[in-house]
């Protein structure tokens, strides 16, 4: 037993086991859930584009933006599939390499303070200001070039210590920093770092006068100024689309109001450092509530936070490090502190300069993926500052290390959620919508999910239109809340649709419209144009669009077109039918007449332990069993309906003014519109 203890007390991790264990966080944080997570945002976009218009299609797309980060979509969108788990590990591999890269960077620039770099890697891994990792192909590439930076500034530093083999480090080092500089412009200030990194990490620097070791600097900096001067003459120059998606508001500022720009410019500029430090790692904090959360998945929660703080703090505290013997040297982490301050100047200038807003909501927060260097390197130098024990400062850092992989891990538990409210809107959308008549524009209230209405475009073309490979796409989608008066012009009935894609290209009119509502747990719901008008329970744009749309030949049935459905490797099998199954089949065949359909699947359907959501989701069963006269069961939902609300008086009374219309007079007809008519005070006159 004593020896035992003895070999325990002798153990220590080697320290090349730093990135083993830095895949371990990242899988806690990112993977746990990878099998329940789908595709989100500007995935869409590129998993569609590649898979359906390929490389040519690819290129199109970026042409205007990132021409040379849309090359690496190219190779990567031909080799892996279209399953969404294979980018989700993509993704996960991609940031923990990233982590990884930095790591050797920093163990690079300070190699007798070696656990500020894994401090700083760890810290990277879990940074709380990104909610977005679940977006795997679009941040999959994002840590492509930000893992090629990273490398790039180890290899000058190694060639800094190396000189026998300077030029091969290097030139390894010029290639990767040309990948930085030419994919995108979010991390292409950052290489102004490299004169700092390259004074703070000279050798003998400490005995040497500061005009000598700054001398040293720029002359090892003089190739990459070189590099970064000949892009950026490319970029302002020869690339005649670097300012089309973004203007220096900055500049127009400064003319028209020099000082209270600078006044304002100073205040941001704290604002958002504050916000990507603090604020966002004060967030890690607060702890879930599992009301919400649920049970099982706060279990999870509390596992992955304990999993990580207490293996970290094992895992730091018995981690063999060669540092300076000489613990009470601070000097290292003032170096660190500023260079992480200096580092997150440097990624606010882009944003500062264009105005755009960084935030901590989606989609803002995927400009702080800048500025997560800086913030590393600054939270690290801070916790060097601590005036604790070594072994203290470690558990204090497992401690936010593990709180931060729990918070990541609910980020990534609500993407879980919404790829099942997505799952449910498209199986849902083809068991209403068999087959939609090419031309069609879906419009719909926004999606509380991490999607936009340019990010559906993708998939419904991808469900209607699957042997479409050609750039004239045959379906759009839009949240006329964002597209009225832009793509979308008017409701009126006759208006030209046209709509860029970059890879492809929509052109349609608002006489195919088809008015869509989803608010979940509610099913989805095409708006009839002559009841929900005076819907005051959608919003009114949608009861606008609803009133001017005429969609009964342009939603088909399956037998005269294809039959649309969901692919299978993208969404899964299909669903057990539950009660929006049924409405959905219900409203189709009232849409087709069919009413003998609808009465079964509503005798079907209320057999089921499911039930609706929506008191609207009986419309079609009171009509179906109307039309086969079975009045009682007709009466006993409208009833129903109209005790959850009130609000369903103007729709049921409508409803049973269509129901008086298309069906032939009888005493049973005639009895129950008086029924009707004695509950709901409907305002039309019986004969």
């Amino acid at each position: 037993m004593k020896k035992l203890t003895q070999r325990i007390k002798a153990f220590h991790f080697p320290e090349h086991t730093v990135p083993l264990a830095l895949l371990v966080v990242s899988g806690l944080t990112c993977g746990v859930l990878i099998p329940w997570l789908g595709y989100y945002w500007d995935d869409w976009a590129f998993i569609y584009i590649g898979k359906q218009l390929g490389s040519a299609g690819l290129e199109r797309y970026f042409a205007t933006n990132r021409p040379f980060w849309g090359m690496i979509y190219q190779l990567t969108t031909s080799v892996i599939g279209s399953q969404p788990w294979k980018w989700q590990v993509f993704g996960l591999i991609w940031r923990w390499l990233a982590a990884t890269a930095l790591w050797w960077r920093v163990r690079q620039l300070w190699p007798q303070r070696r656990e500020a770099a894994v401090w700083t890697a760890l810290l990277f891994i879990v940074f709380p200001a990104l909610r977005q990792q679940p977006i795997a192909i679009l941040y999959g590439h994002f840590f492509i070039v930000l893992t090629a930076f990273f490398l790039s500034l180890a290899l000058m530093l190694k060639a800094m210590r190396d000189e026998s083999r300077f030029w091969l480090w290097t030139g390894l080092s010029l290639a990767l920093s040309l990948v930085n500089l030419l994919c995108m412009e979010y991390f292409f200030l950052l290489d102004l770092l490299r004169p700092v990194l390259l004074w703070a990490a000279a050798p003998g620097r400490d005995g040497e006068s500061f005009k000598g070791s700054a001398r040293t600097a720029i002359k090892r900096w003089l190739p990459y100024l070189g590099l970064f001067i000949a892009v950026l003459v490319w970029r302002q120059f020869f690339f005649q689309y670097q300012n089309t998606n973004y203007e220096f508001s900055l500049l127009a500022g400064l003319r028209a109001d020099p000082a209270g720009t600078i006044l304002a410019l100073l205040g941001q500029v704290f604002k958002d450092i504050w916000t990507v430090t603090f604020a966002a790692w004060g967030d890690v904090f607060a702890l879930p509530d599992p009301a919400v959360l649920g049970r099982r998945t706060m279990l999870l929660y509390a596992l992955v936070v304990l999993a990580s703080a207490v293996g970290l703090g094992v895992f730091l505290t018995r981690l063999r490090m060669d540092d300076d013997p000489s613990r009470r040297d601070r000097r290292w982490a003032w170096r660190t502190l500023l260079l992480g301050a200096l580092g997150l100047l440097i990624a606010g200038l882009p944003f500062w300069m264009t105005g755009l807003k960084i935030g901590l909501r989606f989609p803002n927060d995927r400009f702080s993926i800048s500025f997560m260097l800086g913030s590393s390197l600054f939270i690290t130098g801070l916790l060097g500052l601590l005036p604790l024990p070594r072994w203290s400062k470690h558990l204090l850092l497992a401690v936010l290390v593990g709180l931060g992989a729990g918070f990541q891990f609910q980020v990534v538990n609500d993407f879980r959620r919404d790829w099942s409210v997505q799952q449910s809107f498209f199986w849902q959308m083809t068991w209403r919508m068999p087959a939609l008549k090419p031309g069609t524009t879906l419009v719909s209230n926004e999606l509380d999910i991490h999607n936009t209405d340019n990010s559906t475009v993708a998939p419904v073309n991808w469900i209607y239109a699957p042997d479409n490979h050609s750039e004239a796409l045959a379906y759009m989608y839009y949240y006329p809340s964002l597209r009225l008066e832009t793509g979308l012009q008017s409701f009126a009935s006759g208006q030209p649709i046209e709509q860029s894609y970059l890879a492809a290209t929509f052109n349609g009119s608002t006489a195919q419209i088809v008015p869509l509502v989803y608010d979940p747990p509610g099913c989805l719901r095409v708006l009839d144009p002559e009841l929900e008008p005076d819907n005051i329970m959608v919003p009114a744009l949608m009861r606008t669009a609803a009133e001017k749309a005429d969609y009964t030949k342009i939603i088909l049935p399956a037998d005269e077109g294809q039959a649309a459905a969901p692919p299978a490797a993208i969404f899964g099998p299909e669903p057990p039918h539950g009660w929006c199954y049924y409405f959905q089949k219900a409203d189709l065949a009232r849409q087709m007449g069919e009413w003998e359909q609808v009465a079964q699947l509503g005798a079907e359907a209320f057999r089921l332990s499911d039930y609706p959501n929506d008191p609207a989701e009986r419309l079609p069963f009171i009509e179906g069993f109307a039309h086969v006269e079975n009045w009682p069961q007709a009466l006993d939902l409208t009833y129903t309906s109209n005790e959850i609300t009130n609000l369903m008086q103007p729709l049921l009374c409508r409803l049973w003014g269509r129901i008086d219309d298309e069906m032939p007079d009888s005493a049973g007809k005639q009895d129950a519109l008086d029924a009707v008519q004695a509950e709901l005070g409907c305002a039309w006159k019986m004969d």
